[in-house]
């Protein structure tokens, strides 16, 4: 049987949780720490309690050692890979640089159209005119044969 007494900041927290071990353990009093704590009451009131190591823990921590090392494998494979092939390394690196760049430029393109939506929406809440009201109608295809237009003269050029 194994009893984990924990991990501390300091020697002395250390020490401090061997005591009602070595108490419970019926070790003989020479071999405490702190010999000024006279019982084992006093020393318990002074420490963690304890946990007992079981094979559940073991396995888990076996899985865990697993795990670990067969990340530590890849992190091998990735070194020697990127010492082989360098080139695809610089490969990499630009094409997640334009991906970041075309994900900035699609975010500020929402985050204008967003703006200009609601740039919109007040604008026909502090319209007078109706929606059925032909000036709007006039208007909004005013608008739209000026783009247009606007868009033709770009493509001759």
């Amino acid at each position: 049987m194994r009893l984990g007494l924990g991990t501390f900041d300091n020697p002395e927290d250390g020490a401090r949780a061997y005591d009602p071990i070595a108490w419970r353990l019926r070790r003989p009093r020479r071999e405490m720490n702190f010999l000024e704590v006279m019982t084992r009451e006093w020393t318990q009131r002074l420490t963690p309690p304890l946990w007992l190591v079981t094979e559940e823990d073991h396995r888990q921590n076996r899985r865990r050692e697993r795990r670990l090392g067969i990340a530590e494998m890849d992190e091998h494979a990735m070194t020697a890979w990127r010492q082989q092939f360098p080139q695809d390394v610089l490969d990499e690196r630009a094409f997640f640089t334009q991906k970041r760049a075309e994900r900035a430029l699609y975010r500020e393109d929402m985050r204008m159209r967003k703006q200009a939506t609601f740039f919109n929406i007040e604008l026909k809440e502090a319209s007078t005119w109706d929606l059925d009201d032909e000036r709007l109608a006039h208007a909004s295809i005013a608008t739209e044969e000026w783009d247009t237009n606007e868009s033709e003269e770009d493509d001759e050029e």
